[in-house]
């Protein structure tokens, strides 16, 4: 006890204690960088490009072994690819825990490329979130300068995907450098010399190698044996007997750009545009300030144009964030400021305000030693809590100050320790169930908890002697007197809210079922609207820009795209409010990406405009779902790819009669066609011609292969070696006339390939995608916004109708399958909250019937603001569900303190008159307005926030501000309802 007095009496050792601790909290914020949260389970992508080979080919010879060499890796969850023409896609996504997971996954592609030939290029890993939407993506006008195009793809890709945060790089618009030597092949029939005789000098001449090691005068001496050419004008081609002839005399060499593989435009005029894609778990904001600064030490010449900029919405989403949670702040300071004192405002609201920015500072400084970035997300968590948090140093206050000496101060302390703990910790035990759903729930709960632990630790430790400043002195401490007119308004303010809480009392003492009634009926129906509507599982897309796909029919060629999606770009940017419009195109299909200003329209307007404009050929289609459609993605699993996309296509054709789906569309397309050329065997044997020769010399005609890769100073640069005298696209008569050289005793005689081999045409397959190793097709439906679970209940019967192969399966987007579920979980995870809370205030109070009062006014507490989103058009999403969680914890405060009051009339025997329960709640409403009022105060700034990327913070503050509300109306109401209903009150007689 004396030790207790003791320490309350030391007031400037607690002073001095709270400054040391600000300070090392500012110290441990300054010097603590911002980082990243830490990938824990990880995907990457590795790419391999073998340009002039198909897709088939390419998932045998590269995508198959790459799989098998990934499942080898421990800790690998699961592996999809995709194969297409010349390039191997493969993800892969590893479990939590995961340890040297880059270096695994390097050994494996290395193992993989070194089995390919020497055209194939070099992998490349890169971290990825495995979404195709790139956080930063900027373009260059084409016209700028070649170099600055080189520039982008060798110095800006490199430099960029080094960046902590960064995954994936696209560059569109730029091909590599390359040397092209066209054969003579006149010149060679006319001298007999071979195409792959010449491939061959190249390859074992122009190289490099290391001779060792000598040693001279004590000295060691490097031996480089160094064959490489300046220019490969000077290369000598030997012909046997002494004689030769150079390279140029045969052949015209040029070094030239290989053609994109992607072309970009910008309202329709050429460019080279850079793509960024995210890794999982970027810190946004930063990833964005540290492009900005790497490209502005490249000192580039060419200016960027920035097309779309993630970061840059999270930062100003940050900053809004920030400045209502400084507002928050400031409206709780001031309330608690105002409240803590009695007519005229003294020390200990000058403190109540001041711990404030204190219990931020700390509880930020502890989450930062915890790991956590000081993100948007932090400090909403914090701003939420810091609202509920503050209502254990205003409570502690409202006791203090009534006291005249250490001896009643500390038993006010003690009386003030039992409620103040139940209220902290049914706060902190509600969050336990939000950390089994996704990362931004789980931020939230940690800094509620630190800031709601913080403030109570701070309210019964070194606040307190803070709070006494005055105590046993005959001086007060004003700041200021309050004017005699604000005193006279209060006290009419204050005797109306007594009369209204008289009334109120007196009706619930003598209709306690009709209050009952009522909110057991709202919450019910509460409950029974949430279930029918059913769980969204959307996200929220981008508020100023919109990507969209575009896909034509199998084979277009990529410049034919490349004009009709300039013609699109130029159409849409003469919309209202457009911006920019960046256009890619590729063999078969191009993309979209819209950036607008959403002040002058709105991005189902934009939608829509796009849409509308006719492309010959081609079908729009948009990746993101927006708030009036919901995209579904239904796959067909199978052996074989081409099976695959038969049943596909007939599950469309299915689902088009059902009136739920308003669109489908197939993930999938039809290739090129395809020329495929078979051996006559009985020719080959006559001519004795191996097919290997009559392959090889259709495919120097045809593409013209990679012979080698050239060493210089610039890296590395493929040297290709073709007889296409066209250019760069040969025909199909000049591929069928190309001629093979038939070797007899006498002479060598020349066969054309189209006498040699028969014809036979197929489609080709644009990709072939594999998910842990087995093919699949799929189809996306679009429909209404709606629960997952409900569509595949609704398609069940439609998906019986597909008859499919043995070994063949149909599955409805397992991902959101998995989100609904989860979502579906958080009703459990609500239940536990509030047994949680339970468990805590019996604990407390030695009691199993105070909790069922304490937590009978959170039904409808939270049934209001339940209600209220659903009538604006919200469903049940993970935002809500966080929200709830967070909020029952919170709602539960007003009613500890109604409790807290009525505690004689709980006991057996009490009576429990309409006069007695005004009486010991009348004395709770100052406490009762001081904690709702900060909490309200607190939340209404993030209510203003704009920004689409932070619905999450709006949806928790809204439920907050109306939940807590909502529970002082229910705490004084509920509870004396139940209180009244057993006991016959005189005053309702008559």
């Amino acid at each position: 006890m004396k030790f207790i007095i003791s320490r309350l009496e030391r007031k400037k050792m607690s002073l001095c204690i709270l400054a040391g601790i600000c300070a090392l909290s500012l110290f441990v914020i300054v010097n603590s960088n911002e980082k990243i949260k830490e990938n824990k389970g990880g995907s990457y992508v590795i790419k391999i490009k073998h340009y002039g080979i198909d897709a088939i080919e390419m998932e045998r010879s590269v995508t198959i072994p790459l799989e098998d060499a990934l499942f080898s890796i421990q800790g690998v969850m699961a592996v999809q690819s995709s194969s297409e023409n010349s390039l191997s896609s493969v993800f892969v996504r590893f479990r939590s825990g995961t340890h040297g997971r880059y270096e695994a996954i390097r050994d494996a592609a290395q193992r993989v490329y070194e089995t390919l030939p020497s055209s194939a290029q070099r992998p490349e890993i890169l971290s990825s979130n495995n979404s195709r939407i790139p956080v930063w993506s900027a373009a260059i006008i084409a016209g700028d300068s070649n170099n600055a195009l080189q520039i982008l793809e060798k110095i800006v890709k490199p430099r960029l995907e080094s960046l902590e945060g960064a995954g994936e790089v696209i560059v569109s618009g730029v091909g590599l450098k390359e040397i092209f030597i066209i054969l003579d092949q006149e010149k060679l029939l006319s001298i007999g010399l071979e195409p792959s005789t010449i491939m061959s000098v190249l390859y074992l001449n122009d190289s490099i190698f290391s001779g060792g090691m000598i040693t001279q005068n004590n000295k060691e001496i490097i031996i480089t044996v160094d064959g490489r050419y300046s220019s490969l004008n000077t290369v000598i081609i030997p012909l046997g007997e002494g004689k030769y002839i150079d390279l140029s005399d045969i052949a015209v060499i040029s070094e030239r750009e290989r053609e994109p593989d992607i072309l970009s435009r910008l309202n329709g005029e050429k460019t080279a545009s850079i793509a960024i894609m995210g890794r999982h778990g970027a810190d946004l904001r930063k990833l964005s300030s540290d492009i900005k600064r790497e490209l502005s030490s490249l000192s580039l010449e060419t200016e960027f144009t920035i097309l779309s900029d993630l970061g840059a919405e999270e930062s100003a989403a940050f900053n809004s964030v920030l400045n209502a949670a400084l507002s928050g702040a400031v409206m709780v300071a001031l309330i608690s400021f105002l409240l803590s004192g009695k007519n005229n405002v003294n020390i200990a609201g000058f403190f109540c305000a001041l711990s404030i920015p204190l219990i931020c500072l700390i509880s930020i400084a502890i989450l930062m030693i915890i790991g956590f970035s000081p993100d948007k997300i932090l400090l909403a968590g914090i701003a939420a809590g810091i609202g509920v948090a503050i209502d254990a140093v205003i409570l502690c206050s409202e006791k203090l100050r009534k006291c005249f000496n250490y001896e009643s101060a500390q038993a006010a302390l003690y009386a003030l320790t039992g409620p103040l703990l139940a209220g902290g910790a049914t706060t902190i035990v509600a969050l336990i169930p939000l950390l089994t759903m996704e990362d931004n729930s789980k931020i939230i709960a940690s800094a509620i908890a630190v800031v709601t632990v913080a403030a109570l630790v701070l309210s019964l430790t070194l606040l307190p002697p803070l709070l006494l400043w005055g105590i046993n002195t005959n001086k007060q401490k004003y700041f200021f007197k309050t004017p005699q007119f604000l005193i006279i308004a209060m006290r009419r303010i204050s005797h109306r809210m007594c009369r209204c809480l008289a009334a109120v009392i007196k009706y619930c003492a003598c209709y306690p079922l009709v209050i009952l009634s009522s909110c057991a009926i709202i919450s019910v129906f509460t409950i029974i609207v949430l279930s029918v509507k059913g769980v969204d599982t959307s996200g929220y897309s981008s508020e100023d820009s919109v990507y969209a796909q575009v896909e034509f029919s199998g084979g277009l060629h990529a410049q034919e795209a490349d004009r009709l999606m300039a013609a699109c770009s130029k159409e849409l940017i003469k919309q209202p409010g457009i911006k920019n419009v960046e256009t890619s195109a590729r063999t078969g299909s191009g993309s979209l990406l819209i950036s607008f200003d959403p002040k002058q329209t709105h991005v189902n307007l934009v939608r829509k405009a796009t849409r509308e404009i006719y492309i010959p050929g081609g079908f729009i289609f948009f990746h993101e779902n927006s708030g009036n459609d919901r995209y579904w993605e239904i796959f067909i699993y199978g052996d074989e790819d081409k099976k695959c996309r038969e049943f596909a296509e007939s599950l469309a054709y299915i689902c088009a009669e059902h009136p739920l789906i308003r669109e489908r569309v197939l993930n999938f397309k039809q290739g090129s066609n395809k020329l495929i050329l078979l051996p006559d065997r009985e020719i080959f044997a006559e001519s004795k011609i191996n097919f290997y020769s009559a392959a090889s010399k259709v495919r120097l005609g045809v593409y013209g292969p990679v012979a080698y890769k050239k060493i210089d100073q610039n890296g590395e640069t493929d040297v290709r070696v073709s007889t296409n005298g066209n250019g760069m696209y040969q025909s199909r008569e000049g591929t069928l006339n190309l001629l093979v050289s038939v070797k007899n005793k006498e002479n060598i005689s020349y066969l054309q390939i189209n006498s040699i081999m028969k014809k036979k045409e197929e489609i080709e397959p644009s990709s072939i995608r594999r998910d842990n190793r087995r093919r699949f097709a799929s189809i996306t439906i679009i429909t209404k916004p709606m629960d997952p679970r409900r569509v595949k209940k609704e398609l069940t019967g439609l998906f019986k109708k597909l008859e499919l192969d043995p070994g063949y399966s149909v599955e409805f987007d397992p991902e959101a399958i998995k989100q609904s579920e989860n979502l579906s979980a958080t009703v459990f995870s609500f239940v536990l909250a509030i047994i949680f809370c339970y468990m805590i205030i019996a604990s407390i109070n030695e009691s199993f019937t105070i909790p069922l009062l304490v937590l009978s006014s959170i039904p409808p507490s939270l049934a209001i603001p339940a209600l209220f989103l659903i009538l604006t058009g919200n469903s049940y999403n993970s935002a809500v569900a966080c929200a709830f969680i967070v909020v029952s914890g919170m709602t539960v405060n007003a009613a500890i303190l109604c409790v807290d009051g009525l505690r004689s009339k709980i006991k057996k025997g009490k009576e429990k008159s309409a006069l007695s329960i005004y009486y010991a709640i009348r004395l709770k409403i100052p406490a009762l307005i001081s904690t709702t009022g900060t909490t309200v105060a607190g939340a209404i700034p993030f209510l203003f926030l704009t920004e689409g990327a932070n619905t999450l913070i709006r949806t928790i503050s809204l439920v907050s501000a109306l939940g807590v509300a909502c529970s002082f109306f229910c705490s004084i109401t509920v509870i004396p309802s139940i209180l009244s209903i057993t006991h016959k009150n005189p005053a309702c007689a008559g």
